[in-house]
């Protein structure tokens, strides 16, 4: 008999896992649909009735209507989030199972990193290793964001963006950038929706599409418009990116069409993370900055030589931060690296007396169980991406001055 989950007072992860357990076992309906309409319902609560308990015992049907009310007050503040007239399909015992986790939970209280974590766990729950696609961890991205200072003004981008937290964390760093998010995965997108309207941005600039396609391919008959299309209906002028923020899949088929349009393509066996960095270069403007996080293959591994050496001509790289093998699970034990740099005025082959920071993290911020490890105040995860920090800024700099 499986065991039901014991959920901890404070633990994201146990309280996610918790909520679907409670929809999975006592109700037919999507939990994915309706957790999704339970936290928004709660995050509206939050900012209209702070300190207020969520859901507070009522009578028969009356947790149904008040979460319906919130719904139809979450639709008119962050139209788009949900579909028209959403209503919960959960009954009432349900209901008042989920507020009894909810309510041991404040997601304004910390920024939204707990609804961040629910969220993630939601999104991946069904899809993660079917296209390689494992997200980054929350602490990761901070750190990475944090190397490349998104500026205000600048347009930044994750062309395979899922629950959106390489732009939030571009906004928390810099609340006057633009940031713009595209994506295949309409369950992924609608949380980053949330997690964005939530922080004050606009969520148009959320799309669904498939990034790897490019305009050479829009010809073909009843093609889909392209992320450059998508680009320029918002902004006419659009010339290209500042800076390229992602995690992209790792795996899954990409068909013959993606192999025709793609250099790296040629002559070479097709894989999904290879031509999202062809197309992520090519979406940057010229000096414009790169994180992408890779398989560890693809850094060191001689059979991909051809892609470094590709790469290398057009970007030049900054650092390559070599995550643990813990940083992914517990959904994969694959190692990973992040290859960070600054995108060239033309392409050259003159790059091989440059110097490129490398870094191998020893403390990942996980255990071999993929919990978060947490600093001995247990305030903060224990990680050691930020002693890479100053050191990234500080190449960047340099590689300004010498523009």
């Amino acid at each position: 008999m499986t065991r039901r989950h014991t959920f901890c007072h404070g633990d994201w992860e146990s309280a996610a896992i918790r909520l679907d357990e409670i929809i999975c076992a006592h109700s037919g309906e999507d939990p994915f649909e309706e957790a999704l309409k339970l936290l928004v319902a709660k995050l509206a609560h939050e900012m209209d009735a702070a300190g207020v308990t969520f859901l507070a015992p009522r009578r028969a049907d009356g947790a149904a209507r008040e979460v319906n009310r919130l719904l139809r007050a979450a639709g008119v503040r962050w139209p788009g989030i949900l579909d028209p007239g959403a209503t919960t399909r959960l009954s009432e015992p349900e209901i008042e199972r989920c507020a009894s986790v909810l309510n041991c939970v404040r997601f304004l209280a910390d920024s939204l990193v707990g609804l961040d974590s629910i969220f993630e766990f939601m999104v991946g729950k069904a899809a993660k290793g079917q296209k390689g696609q494992y997200f980054t961890p929350r602490h990761v991205i901070a750190e990475v964001v944090a190397m490349v200072r998104p500026a205000a003004g600048e347009c930044v981008v994750d062309p395979a963006c899922g629950s959106g937290g390489f732009l939030r964390h571009a906004i928390l760093q810099e609340r006057r950038c633009s940031v713009w998010g595209f994506d295949q995965d309409p369950r992924a997108l609608r949380v980053a929706r949330v997690m964005l309207a939530a922080s004050g941005q606009a969520t148009a600039r959320l799309m669904r599409v498939d990034s790897l396609r490019r305009p050479e391919g829009r010809e073909r008959a009843g093609a889909a418009p392209v992320l450059e299309d998508l680009m320029r209906a918002h902004e006419p002028s659009f010339r290209g990116f500042d800076l390229v923020l992602t995690n992209p899949p790792f795996a899954g088929d990409v068909g013959s069409e993606y192999a025709e349009a793609y250099e790296l393509a040629r002559g070479h066996r097709v894989e999904r993370d290879v031509l999202f960095l062809e197309r992520c270069v090519g979406l940057l403007k010229p000096k414009g900055r790169l994180a992408i996080v890779l398989p560890h293959n693809k850094v060191g591994a001689q059979g991909w030589a051809y892609l470094r050496a590709w790469l290398l001509e057009r970007v030049a790289v900054v650092a390559v931060l070599g995550l643990g093998r813990n940083t992914f699970r517990p959904h994969t034990s694959q190692k990973a690296c992040v290859v960070i740099g600054c995108k060239r005025l033309q392409p050259t082959r003159h790059y091989r007396d440059e110097e490129i920071l490398f870094f191998i993290s020893e403390r990942d911020g996980k255990d071999q169980l993929g919990r978060l490890a947490f600093a001995p105040d247990k305030q903060v995860v224990d990680h050691d991406l930020a002693q890479a920090t100053p050191l990234v800024r500080r190449r960047f700099e340099l590689l300004r001055r010498r523009a």
